[in-house]
């Protein structure tokens, strides 16, 4: 049983010898022979070129997706906006080297001189006897509109009402070109046209739903000029901006409403800036902070230089007051002799236009 068992035990070769022998080889690997050496030399030489880098290299750029693909297509588009730019810039040479042809350059340095001294803003200057609507009670709220500002009553504009806050400050030369860039921005400019608004309604004909999109689109201006002021700028502009804000918009209330200018008064400097402040610091200014303005008297004065007619303000005024009392005493029950008294007092002043 032993020497059967042992007959079927196989034992790999050690060696190369050993392996030679027991497949009765003289030498490893042996010679192939190809049926058809003509085709398997065309099968070996296409594998060779198969598996060349640049055949690799080639297969995968044109079959694997690759992230560059944006990249490329940018710069094609770059490219193609290169040349459209060059082809219109050279239109502009040529137009240019038209004009200096046709005119001489004496010529064209007086054309060029004449156009920097007259391109200046056209500023609206607003008389006495325009027939627009001059006090509170003949103005109304367009209404808000998504996408466009509020106009501010009587053709004001902002900027003009800036500039002439600014240059009451009596900044240096240098701070006041700094600070003028960003009170001019888009940002301030709509802050001062809504928060006009959303303090004539708050003040004089409430309308909740116009004051809610006013003051959300007054937030979202704010913080886009935030946002614009350089950060070693911030805390200087932002020490100033409310004080400014608050003139500016009580300028605009002067300027609007000449015959409702006895309700500008302290108190109502005082609230506005109050509200003013606590909405762009959270702090409330100290009391009486407007008494440190420096602006004219702009019952008197409008902020292009020009003179209001103080004779018919204060006879407006004198109005105005004559019907408080007449409704005071109506309500209190006094006699028709009683307002008769008062009438005749008044019928008394004598008015100068």
């Amino acid at each position: 049983m032993a020497s059967q068992h042992k007959a079927y035990f196989w034992e790999p070769p050690k060696n190369i010898e050993e392996f030679l022998r027991f497949h009765k080889l003289d030498y490893w690997p042996g010679e192939i022979i190809f049926g058809d050496q003509d085709k398997w030399a065309c099968i070996l030489k296409k594998i060779k070129e198969d598996s060349s880098f640049a055949s690799i290299y080639t297969h995968l750029w044109e079959n694997v997706p690759r992230r560059h693909g944006a990249v490329r297509i940018m710069e094609a588009r770059l490219q193609e906006c290169s040349i459209l730019l060059k082809n219109h810039a050279s239109k502009i040479l040529e137009w240019e080297n038209i004009i200096s042809q046709k005119g001489t350059p004496g010529k064209l340095e007086k054309y060029e001189a004449f156009l920097k001294n007259h391109h200046k803003k056209r500023m609206i200057m607003l008389s006495g006897e325009m027939e627009t609507a001059k006090n509170i009670e003949g103005c109304n709220f367009a209404g808000f509109k998504t996408n466009e500002l509020s106009q501010l009553p009587r053709h004001l504009d902002a900027e003009r009402i800036y500039l002439f806050v600014l240059k009451a400050h009596n900044f240096d030369e240098k701070l006041f070109k700094l600070w003028r860039i960003y009170f001019l921005s888009e940002a301030s400019i709509a802050v001062l046209h809504d928060s006009f608004w959303w303090w004539f309604l708050h003040k004089f004909k409430p309308d909740k739903e116009n004051q809610d999109f006013l003051f959300d689109r007054i937030s979202e201006s704010y913080v886009t000029l935030f946002i614009s002021i350089p950060q070693n700028k911030k805390d200087a502009f932002f020490q100033v901006y409310p004080d400014c804000l608050t003139q500016a918009i009580y300028v605009a209330f002067q300027e609007a409403f000449p015959e409702s200018s006895d309700l500008f008064n302290d108190e109502f400097k005082e609230d506005l800036g109050n509200n003013i402040y606590l909405w762009l610091s959270g702090l409330k200014p100290q009391k009486g902070f407007w008494t440190q303005w420096k602006l004219k008297d702009l019952t008197t004065t409008t902020i292009h230089g020009t003179k209001k007619a103080p004779g018919k303000i204060i006879y407006e005024r004198i109005i105005r007051s004559q019907e408080r009392i007449m409704n005071r005493q109506r309500t209190e029950g006094l006699t028709y002799s009683t307002y008769s008294s008062y009438s005749e007092n008044y019928s008394s002043v004598n008015f100068c236009f």
